[in-house]
């Protein structure tokens, strides 16, 4: 609830003028819709009376007054009107920008472990939930503050009596209403969580549909989504009874106050203390404000539903640890593109002491090219991470020229290691745009990196050339196309440092010989990490690096490792076409 409140008041905040708008017009239709009947009372009194031409004219007097405050309350309303939309929808706005901003400073690992649909669900959730409270807070909460507050002085000024039983009712009914919606934020709590996990099942299988679709697993991930969605109808109907049970009491309270006015009103007729006006007053706010407050009742579940929904994407914002620079780091060039990992110890669990890296140091000199290799769960994939500071070391440290990595600010590291990974990621976007990734780039710049890409002959081909979507995740390309793309990326981006993350392994032999002359390219004269188990692309590396369980048992060239007959040579030995094997 505090990181909502702090959240949605900075945005208040921001809009204040807006908000004060909204209040002050919101204040002015209140009071002018509930003072109403008091002239209302008059007509009828007078109404009562024979004619004469004085209560006729304090019949035209009143009307003309109704007349007044009716164009008060249509000003009012556009007047709210005018502030409500810059408020809600600019609010909105303000904080749609605001999760994306929190997400994107999430570290890596967090993705790793989230549901990407859940994310979008959840933020989606927090920043219309504005829009729901901000609604409630002044057309439910404020105003009916307001109008109970006006009632009351009504009619503490016309029958005393009336007006405490009134108050009496008022406290009795928001008591429940609050109290019990309080209690039932729990099961509305329960049924977003569930909807959550509905929405990451759906993203999960669709995103993956290709999987889905080969391996025939249709009527399994139905079954998910299924069992998913049956849970959200279990906890939505307990949340519909209690629901239900609370309009029940309320309906009680609301003919228990009507009931009970009604018969004061005719023992005051009975005393002779009574005016057919006053009746018309009564009955005319009375009924106004049993359906604001019936409404209030209602809408409190709305509120607190608004309030659920908005807690997931809570909690993400309570997370504080984020991707930042220190306050040393500054925009350092890499110029060289030497690489030294220092006594580095790292483990993605940091209760056990027994990591992955345990005073792990490799030098890797400027312009030289390593091959990392070993079996799965070596480390070869988390020394990539450690080197984007996708995640950081427990203790060591790793320098680029000499300069500490936590001394670069993460933009200008990352802009100055370029990654070509085994599945390149594509936006849902054009050619041009998944290559540029929103740089200016000229016509020629951006041909001659497919040029050397060697993919400018497949998107010539293309109806759109370099306008042609490539569909969700680039599923419109082969994965050859895909790795030319990434490759392009790579060009265009020019880091002296580039890191590629079994870039040919999953591409027919013909493909691959093709990219690798691209790679070949794109290295030369760069410092490069290769992880790879083609050995057509390790053969030509300076140096080889064998990792076993975070360990670097041996290195040297092929040859080298050869004579060394031991991991490697048992790798070699066990090789099965052109790749390295991992068993």
């Amino acid at each position: 609830m505090d990181i909502i409140l702090r959240e949605y008041g900075h945005v208040v905040w921001q809009k204040r003028w807006y908000f004060l708008l909204c209040l002050l017009a919101l204040s002015s239709a209140t009071f002018l819709d509930y003072y109403t009947p008091v002239f209302y009372k008059n007509i009828a009194n007078g109404l009562a009376k024979p004619f004469s031409h004085e209560t006729l004219q304090i019949l035209m007097d009143n009307l003309s007054r109704i007349a007044v405050f009716y164009a008060g309350i249509w000003l009012s309303w556009r007047l709210l009107e005018v502030g409500i939309i810059p408020l809600d929808g600019g609010g909105v706005n303000l904080l749609e920008k605001r999760c994306f901003d929190i997400l994107q400073k999430q570290k890596y690992d967090f993705f790793e472990n989230s549901f990407s649909g859940s994310l979008i669900k959840k933020a989606n959730r927090f920043s219309r939930s504005f829009e729901i409270i901000m609604d409630w807070f002044l057309f439910q909460f404020y105003q009916n503050i307001l109008a109970v507050i006006i009632s009351f002085v009504i009619f503490f000024h016309q029958q005393e009596e009336f007006a405490w039983y009134f108050l009496i009712w008022v406290i009795m009914f928001i008591t429940w209403s609050v109290g019990y919606s309080i209690w039932k934020l729990r099961f509305d709590k329960a049924v977003a969580e569930a909807d959550s996990k509905v929405g990451g099942s759906y993203s999960d299988a669709i995103s993956n549909i290709i999987i889905v679709k080969t391996f025939s697993r249709e009527a399994v991930e139905l079954t998910r989504v299924n069992q998913a969605a049956d849970e959200v109808y279990r906890r939505k109907i307990i949340a519909w009874i209690l629901m239900f049970i609370s309009f029940a009491v309320q309906g009680i309270l609301t003919f228990g106050i009507e009931l009970l006015l009604v018969y004061l009103m005719i023992q005051k007729w009975k005393g002779g203390n009574f005016q057919v006006g006053e009746f018309v007053l009564f009955q005319s706010i009375l009924l106004l404000l049993i359906h604001r407050l019936w409404d209030f009742g209602r809408n409190f579940r709305t509120f607190f539903t608004a309030l659920a929904d908005a807690a997931e994407m809570a909690e993400i914002f309570r997370c504080k640890d984020y991707e930042k620079d220190t306050e040393e780091a500054r925009d350092y060039p890499i110029k060289k593109g030497d690489i030294l990992f220092e006594n580095v110890s790292f483990t993605y669990d940091k209760e056990n002491d027994a990591g992955l890296f345990q005073d792990f140091s490799l030098h890797i000199k400027a312009g030289e090219k390593i091959a990392l290799v070993g079996q799965s769960g070596s480390g070869k994939t988390s020394l990539t991470k450690l080197l984007f500071r996708f995640s950081e070391p427990q203790t060591g440290r790793i320098f680029f020229d000499g300069i500490d990595a936590k001394n670069f600010t993460l933009r200008s590291l990352r802009k100055q290691i370029s990654l070509v990974p085994q599945q390149p990621e594509l936006f849902h976007r054009s050619i041009r745009e998944n290559i540029c990734l929103g740089e200016d780039v000229s016509e020629e710049q951006l041909i001659e990196v497919a040029r050397k890409s060697r993919s400018l002959e497949f998107i010539e081909k293309l109806p759109q050339r370099f306008e042609t979507l490539v569909g969700e995740r680039g599923v419109k390309l082969s994965g050859g196309e895909k790795q030319r793309i990434a490759l392009a990326r790579a060009f265009l981006e020019d880091a002296p440092i580039v890191v590629l993350d079994e870039a040919t392994s999953a591409l027919d032999s013909l493909t691959e010989k093709q990219i690798q002359i691209a790679i070949f390219d794109l290295i030369k004269e760069k410092t490069a990490i290769v992880i790879a188990h083609r050995l057509s692309t390790i053969l030509r590396m300076d140096r080889i690096v064998v990792l076993e369980n975070g360990k670097i048992i041996e290195e040297g060239n092929h040859q080298q490792l050869l004579a060394m007959k031991g991991k490697y040579y048992d790798m070699w030995q066990h090789q099965r076409g052109d790749f390295l094997g991992e068993d």
